[in-house]
């Protein structure tokens, strides 16, 4: 069977796996738990630094953070059910895992990568210190490699989640302006 480059680049990581308990542990942390950190450093940021700026900038940077991550995870899940890649467990023989996700059938994009980088980039496009948002794309960058050093992506499945959070990240204020904001005065309606 003949390889693609993201497949040998994913057996070269993953071949080390086992070899090494503490970088395994770290990986296992950026794999799962980094995720975490990230959005409650967003938030802390922006319900503090941001709201104390302004509400009015607060509420739009949470319209903006939810429309963006909506259209990036619905964009991840057509994709998904329209042209299936599977993890690399099923398609690979001895692959290690530290991780076992939730389903075997959904491997790009990658849903994590959707999300750490959807917090980072919106974040970043609020203006924050330079210190602060390189420590949020290191932070992105760690949850992403972690995701394929535990065995549950391929590396394109990083790039293609890079990729639609970036698309979603900067063009979200057009998607509020048309599509998000006039669903979200409907549901303010309801109430």
């Amino acid at each position: 069977m003949k390889l693609s480059w993201s497949q040998r680049l994913f057996v070269y990581i993953n071949k080390g796996v086992g070899s090494r308990p503490r970088l395994d542990r770290v990986m296992r942390f950026c794999a799962h738990d980094l995720l975490y950190i990230l959005a409650f450093l967003v938030m802390l940021w922006a319900t503090t630094i941001l709201f104390q700026r302004s509400p009015v900038i607060f509420n739009g940077f949470i319209k903006l953070l939810m429309t963006a991550g909506m259209f990036g995870f619905v964009t991840s899940w057509t994709i998904a059910f329209i042209h299936p890649h599977v993890r690399p467990i099923r398609e690979l023989p001895h692959v290690h895992q530290l991780l076992s996700p939730f389903g075997t059938w959904k491997s790009f994009p990658s849903d994590h990568t959707i999300a750490a980088f959807t917090l980072a980039e919106m974040t970043w496009f609020m203006g924050i210190p330079l210190w602060f948002g390189l420590i949020l794309f290191v932070c992105a960058l760690c949850v992403s490699i972690g995701r394929v050093y535990v065995g549950v992506h391929y590396p394109r499945d990083i790039v293609g989640g890079i990729i639609i959070a970036t698309l979603f990240s900067t063009t979200a204020g057009w998607f509020l302006t048309h599509v998000t904001q006039p669903l979200y005065d409907v549901f303010t309606r309801l109430f």
